[in-house]
């Protein structure tokens, strides 16, 4: 071991025993020494001494030589268990020590590269689970939470510090998913399950068990499908509702075909009044037919707009003009209430007429006889939109309706028992086209009360933008 040390060290010692056993004879080869012991004696002893002596000397140096490097490296390994990977060892011989300097600064680079590596890999993942959609909690075999990402955290509704640690009970709160986990755990194979928490949220759980060298525990995947269970129950009530719209038209017409089969040779009057009803049913149903192939032209942005600076009077006057007659009918009184000073509007007229259109067309069927139906105009102040606005003093609507009232066929218990028509798609379409221009629109409403409906529409800027 260390062979070019040792013989560095063997090879000083040599010298110096040499010089002192020479030293040893030139002091015996005097005349009268080497028979008197008592000289001998002193000679031998100044040898041991002087050896001695020589030896301290001499180990001070190869001492110091030899533990210098094992100093420096020392030094170096606590600076790099600090962080200070750039710390190296500058080889000063090119013995042993000098290799193992060499060997200590490869090793260093090494470690330096594997520490690179597993810090781009551990930012990759942590990148991975800070970003993605589904939440993901991994638990040790004990059920203790070990990791939390932000998704998981935001469905659960509870901060990652303090999940940390403690169980997955305490943690989720929630029965159905505690079940999951333990279900894992005793089949030790992996479950899925759909969870629904509270009336907002709705989750697909899935737990799965991994058994690896460096850990043991749980893997939890929550996946939000609220969203996803939303469009189901859309597209369910879609073709229900469509279902029932046709259905009654078409009873209708065939009621109406039958009676005029039976009657129309003994009774032209008769025949010809059924045949006008015909004629109305077959109108709801082009009505109808006509909104949907609306309606999907504009969710698929087939329906370009024609913006241009509109005054506001523009685009009210026209709409209530036109249904001032049906108000007028059904004794409802029709109020306009419009400022002069109102700033011009970037809109596409025929577009915005459609949307006040409808919006009165439904406050005129819900408003009873000796109601008001206000048509408002007016800007907030600091806002760049003009907002529309229609104000009823009719039925209302029922406050679990009003966050559905927006959505294709959808209508109220009311609307339906009180038998006034219409297709249902009106307000889905007047939502895609303020949507169109940037705006909003929004219902406020009370039973028995009335309703208002807004929306909002950018005011034009000088240059026509």
């Amino acid at each position: 071991m260390f062979p070019h040390i040792r013989w560095h060290i063997a090879m000083s010692y040599f010298i110096l025993v040499t010089i002192v056993m020479m030293g040893l004879a030139a002091y015996l080869s005097r005349p009268g020494c080497l028979g008197n012991p008592v000289c001998v004696r002193q000679a031998v002893s100044s040898a041991a001494v002087l050896l001695l002596i020589a030896t301290a000397l001499l180990a001070f140096p190869v001492a110091a030589r030899t533990t210098r490097p094992v100093r420096q490296l020392t030094q170096v390994i606590r600076r790099i268990a600090a962080g200070e990977w750039n710390a190296r060892v500058l080889p000063q011989t090119r013995d042993e020590l000098g290799e193992l300097t060499l060997a200590f600064n490869n090793m260093i680079d090494q470690l330096r590269a594997q520490h690179s590596t597993l810090l781009e890999e551990n930012g990759q993942f942590n990148t991975i689970l800070n970003y993605m959609a589904d939440g993901v909690i991994i638990t040790d075999s004990l059920g203790n939470v070990r990791l939390v990402n932000p998704a998981s955290a935001k469905l659960l509704g509870l901060t990652e510090k303090s999940a940390l640690g403690r169980s997955f009970a305490e943690v989720v709160r929630h029965h159905q998913l505690i079940d999951l986990w333990q279900r894992c755990q005793d089949e030790r194979r992996e479950v899925t399950a759909a969870v629904e928490i509270g009336r907002e949220l709705f989750l697909q759980a899935i737990v799965t068990p991994f058994d690896e060298r460096w850990a043991q525990g749980y893997l939890v995947i929550l996946q939000d499908l609220t969203t996803v269970r939303h469009l189901q129950t859309v597209r369910r009530d879609f073709v229900s509702n469509v279902s029932h719209e046709l259905r009654t038209p078409l009873a209708s017409l065939r009621v109406i075909i039958e009676t005029v089969q039976d009657s129309a040779a003994d009774d032209p009057t008769t025949a010809v009044r059924f045949l006008d009803r015909a004629a109305g049913e077959v109108d709801v149903l082009t009505q109808m037919v006509e909104e949907l192939l609306e309606l999907s032209r504009i969710e698929s942005g087939q329906v370009p707009l024609r913006l241009q600076n509109t005054a506001v009077a523009d685009l009210l006057l026209k709409p209530l003009d036109r249904l001032r007659p049906q108000a007028e009918r059904a004794s409802i009184e029709l109020i306009l209430d419009l400022p002069g000073a109102l700033p011009k509007v970037l809109a596409d007229p025929d577009r915005v007429h459609q949307i006040v259109t409808n919006l009165l067309h439904n406050a005129i069927k819900f408003t009873p006889e000796g109601g008001k139906i206000t048509l408002q105009a007016y800007q907030e102040q600091g806002e760049d939109a003009v907002v529309i606005a229609v104000h009823d003093t009719g039925v209302g609507i029922p406050k679990e309706d009003l966050g559905r009232i927006f959505e294709r066929f959808y209508k109220s218990d009311r609307a339906r028992t009180r038998s006034r028509g219409g297709t249902g798609l009106g307000l889905a379409i007047s939502r895609h086209m303020v949507q169109l221009h940037n705006g909003r629109i929004w219902v406020t409403s009370k039973e028995n009360k009335g309703s208002s409906f807004f929306f909002t529409l950018p005011t034009s800027t000088p240059d026509g933008r």
